[in-house]
């Protein structure tokens, strides 16, 4: 769930958001973050305030956020998740998000002794143990062509890895992850789908759901696993 946005960078602010998210998490969090330079500092600020609480943050780093979300559920660990998309975005899961707003209001963060503040430990290889574990579950092959909107996200990272393990041919747009710019509507996208020959269609938001179009078909997935079950029922 988003509990923050801002079109103005606050590192400030963000650090006092963090603050809030230790106080509710406390034990470990997941932290990462989308293509952006400012995601990256923004991401800094947060977990400068997380440990100041006592909690310890797991630093993913540069991740899509819908394969996040799958990770961290796997570990059972809360998430914190740092975008950009029209103005820095922060994304939790796991956590109570009124219960955020409401330390964030009253400004009742634990404050940890200096012998007590939290650790980061530096987990770079997220991306490729969560794809491991794909290949390692799913190994069918789908023939034909996808056009693949990126949005502008790290989702950019799962090709060309995701198709060649599956067989098919890829087509990405707005696959550039560092760029401020807004990505192209999604009428464009689907009426470039409609016009083209291609199998189905992926639209990765930056969010972390993902459009799956076939036809007249369009469902949402919010995890890699449930939108892989379904290409593997729809498209074989």
């Amino acid at each position: 769930m988003e509990i923050y946005k801002s079109e103005e960078f606050n590192p400030e602010e963000l650090a006092l958001l963090g603050r809030a998210i230790g106080t509710v998490g406390q034990g470990t969090i997941i932290v990462g973050r989308d293509g952006r330079a400012i995601s990256r500092y923004g991401k800094r600020a947060l977990v400068v305030g997380i440990v100041s609480t006592g909690a310890a943050t797991m630093d993913v780093r540069l991740i899509p956020l819908i394969a996040l979300k799958d990770f961290a559920h796997k570990k059972g660990l809360p998430l914190v998740y740092v975008y950009y998309h029209n103005g820095i975005r922060v994304e939790v899961s796991g956590l109570d998000p009124d219960e955020i707003k409401a330390i964030m209001e009253s400004r009742k963060f634990i404050e940890a002794n200096p012998n007590d503040i939290g650790a980061t430990i530096y987990y770079p290889n997220a991306l490729d143990d969560f794809l491991h574990d794909i290949f390692r579950h799913y190994n069918f092959e789908i023939e034909g062509t996808a056009l693949v909107d990126c949005m502008n996200t790290p989702a950019v990272l799962f090709f060309p890895r995701l198709n060649e393990h599956f067989g098919f041919e890829v087509e990405l747009l707005n696959d550039m992850m560092t760029s401020y710019l807004p990505p192209k509507p999604k009428e464009v996208y689907l009426q470039k789908l409609k016009k083209g020959e291609y199998t189905f269609g992926l639209r990765f938001k930056p969010n972390g759901y993902v459009e799956f179009h076939k036809g007249e078909e369009e469902k949402e997935f919010g995890s890699m696993w449930k939108l892989l079950d379904h290409m593997k029922k729809t498209l074989l």
